[in-house]
């Protein structure tokens, strides 16, 4: 006899019964797309960030680029002894990467600009004033290495010209960094007071490199504006990188003087008005083009300075999407109305512009 006949039925209850297969399924697509949207999101919100932070640092470094090379402009010319300085036989040195036309690269630009140190124990200052007999030699500060010392590291040479509180100008015969002294000769009657700051007037170079940067300037990362000394590869004003990302420098001078037909080729205080000659201040009036060593066309002419800096993202900018390819970019920028940057499929890009006026050049 089978037992089993006599075994009540197993009845299930209601809050036990399962899942199906067909919704089992359901739920795996719907988390498999709230998973695939979160990732997305994230990926997104990612990429988002990183772009942010690139814009953040590409607008930073233009900037400083430009706040640097607009205060050198400002100084250029400061405490000039009216001869050659390294490279620098006047206060502005254009060099325009086509003087001929039409620009296809960046614009250079030398300056004579003073260099100090207007704090610490080695503060380039008098430690002891003057006497107004004459004087032939300089007591600088003793403090660290000292004053002379450093100032060597900065390339004080013999031969080098140095400025005393930007009233006098002289060039040094002779100095001696251990007893931190600096020999010159100066007339009577000028005499300076302790603390009187010193200036070792340079010829510093701004320049734009771009890959393959066979000097190594940029440290790696073209393109870069380098600002130094040119030529000098040590010491704290050797030429070196002071902003990356930064492809593409463009300059443009506006001068008074530099034209025969106006005040007879006479600085009179007005900018000079040139061809097509409307009687009024404009763009025409910026020269970029041409020799500033021919007729009446001088860097001493010099009163306005416009720059334009061009900045890029350091990356490659593969927009927002979860897609790899770079896809974000900048089209054709016309920087300066002789030149104009390629469209850059990769790279975000800024330009920045701001007009100087030089206040030493031609003094």
């Amino acid at each position: 006899m089978d037992m089993g006949q006599f075994l009540p039925a197993k009845r299930i209850s209601p809050n036990q019964s399962g899942v199906t297969l067909v919704e089992l399924m359901i739920g795996l697509a719907v988390g498999s797309l709230v998973v695939a949207a979160a990732f997305s999101t994230l990926t997104m919100s990612q990429k988002a960030y990183r772009a942010n932070e690139q814009v953040v640092d590409m607008q930073q470094n233009v900037r400083m680029a430009m706040e640097l090379l607009s205060r050198d402009v400002k100084l250029a010319g400061f405490g000039s002894p009216g001869v050659a300085i390294g490279n620098c036989t006047s206060a502005i040195v254009p060099a325009d990467q086509n003087s001929g036309g039409v620009d296809s690269g960046p614009d250079s630009i030398q300056l004579l600009i003073p260099t100090t140190r207007s704090s610490g124990d080695n503060r380039w200052t008098l430690r002891a004033k003057t006497a107004s007999t004459g004087i032939t030699q300089l007591l600088l500060q003793t403090g660290g290495d000292g004053a002379v010392k450093d100032m060597e590291k900065s390339g004080l040479t013999v031969g080098s010209y140095i400025s005393i509180g930007g009233s006098a100008t002289a060039k040094v015969t002779g100095f001696d960094a251990s007893a931190q002294t600096i020999n010159v000769s100066i007339p009577p009657p000028l005499w300076f007071q302790q603390e009187d700051p010193i200036y070792l007037l340079q010829c510093i170079r701004y320049q734009v490199v771009s890959a393959p940067d066979p000097g190594g300037l940029c440290l790696g990362k073209t393109p870069c504006l380098t600002r130094g000394v040119a030529g000098m590869t040590a010491g704290p004003n050797a030429e070196a990188p002071i902003a990356e990302g930064i492809e593409d420098l463009q300059l443009a001078y506006a001068c008074d003087g530099c034209v025969a037909t106006i005040n007879s080729g006479i600085p009179d205080g007005i900018i000079d008005d040139q061809i097509p000659f409307n009687g009024k201040f404009d763009q025409n009036d910026f020269l970029s083009d041409g020799s500033w060593a021919v007729g009446l066309r001088t860097p001493d002419k010099i009163q306005l300075v416009q720059i334009a800096l061009v900045a890029r993202q350091s990356k490659e900018d593969h927009g927002f999407g979860d897609v790899t390819t770079a896809v974000v970019g900048s089209g054709t920028m016309q920087v300066t109305p002789d030149h104009t940057v390629p469209a850059d499929p990769n790279h975000r890009r800024r330009v920045l512009r701001k007009t100087v006026e030089t206040r030493n050049v031609g003094l």
